[in-house]
């Protein structure tokens, strides 16, 4: 199961309403940070999430609105006395950005910081735990700003499950001894040998995707097909296109990537705060794409592969 927590929804700088674009995605009990702007410190508290559990953050690209956080997110987890390693990916130039960061602030940090430069197209897969199916993996893709700029896809490992239609087909029931054709064992039933191979089906796991900015791209389009939620931004509508610099999307936009692509749903994110109402955006959007939402700060996304529920998290502080 995948959890994704919406920080902030806003472009360029934080607002009563909107906090710059920034989002966790927690999975078995370990949280990953996308983007990191002003206030995400603040929306991280407020959404119960502790820094010194926090052990990876990944950049898409270097503007302040998602990066600027970076620093008081560090100093906090120094002042708390953390000492575990924090691994931070980003595009090329992320280890420049991160040191100049942390110099800024107060020089050195007491705990490993493990900068990671990642190229479009590269993943990056671990365990969140040392249970069976709990593996993940990061795809990363390139995207489409006026920086260079990346991409992600939280995949959650598959499954292997017997294959329930040639059960039915066979009239055969379920039984106990199925846990053990699922860890890859030939069981036997009523003098029937069932093997793996011949019963068992790879299930997916469930997948989020999240572009950062970009303006529409094939490569996006590419990256993020079949993808059950699709977190794409959207500066602004189709009729204020003139209004806005080269390297962003509108809300039709993000959902023309949406149905190329065949995604679950669609969130549309990182809103120019000339808008007072969103609905002119959801319009735009539904009438490409029917399975549109917009992202509010703190929507709460919980994502298993065949359902999902929208929540809101309840805002209270943080125990460090």
């Amino acid at each position: 199961m995948l959890e994704i927590t919406i920080l902030g929804t806003g472009a360029t700088r934080p607002t009563m309403r909107r906090f710059t674009t920034s989002l966790v995605v927690r999975h078995e009990g370990e949280v990953y940070l996308f983007d990191c702007g002003e206030g995400t410190q603040v929306r991280l508290a407020q959404s119960g999430f502790s820094l010194m559990r926090m052990n990876k953050i990944f950049i898409t690209h270097f503007h302040g609105d998602h990066i600027l956080g970076l620093p008081g997110i560090l100093f906090s987890m120094a002042k708390n006395e953390r000492r575990k390693p924090v691994e931070i990916y980003g595009p090329v130039g992320i280890d420049r950005i991160v040191n100049g960061l942390i110099s800024l602030n107060f020089g050195r940090v007491p705990f490993e910081v493990k900068v990671h430069e990642v190229h479009p197209g590269q993943s990056i897969s671990g365990e969140t735990s040392n249970q069976r199916g709990t593996g993940y993996r990061i795809d990363t893709f390139k995207t489409r700003h006026t920086k260079e700029s990346i991409g992600y896809i939280f995949r959650e490992q598959g499954y292997s499950n017997v294959d329930k239609e040639k059960m039915a087909r066979e009239g055969i029931k379920s039984n106990p001894k199925f846990a053990d054709l699922k860890n890859g064992k030939e069981v036997e039933i009523n003098g029937r040998v069932f093997k793996p191979s011949e019963w068992l089906v790879e299930m997916p796991g469930a997948s989020v995707a999240y572009t950062g900015d970009t303006m529409k791209a094939t490569s996006v389009i590419d990256a993020v097909k079949g993808v059950d939620i699709l977190i794409h931004e959207s500066t602004f509508n189709e009729g204020d296109r003139a209004k806005f610099d080269w390297g962003h999307s509108s809300a039709r936009d993000a959902a023309e990537v949406a149905k190329e692509a065949g995604v679950g749903r669609l969130f549309l994110i990182h809103f120019s705060h000339r808008y007072r109402s969103m609905k002119p955006l959801l319009d735009e959007a539904r009438r490409v794409f029917e399975n549109s939402y917009i992202a509010e700060d703190l929507d709460l996304l919980t994502l298993k592969k065949g359902s999902f529920d929208l929540g809101r998290v309840k805002p209270h502080e943080a125990t460090d």
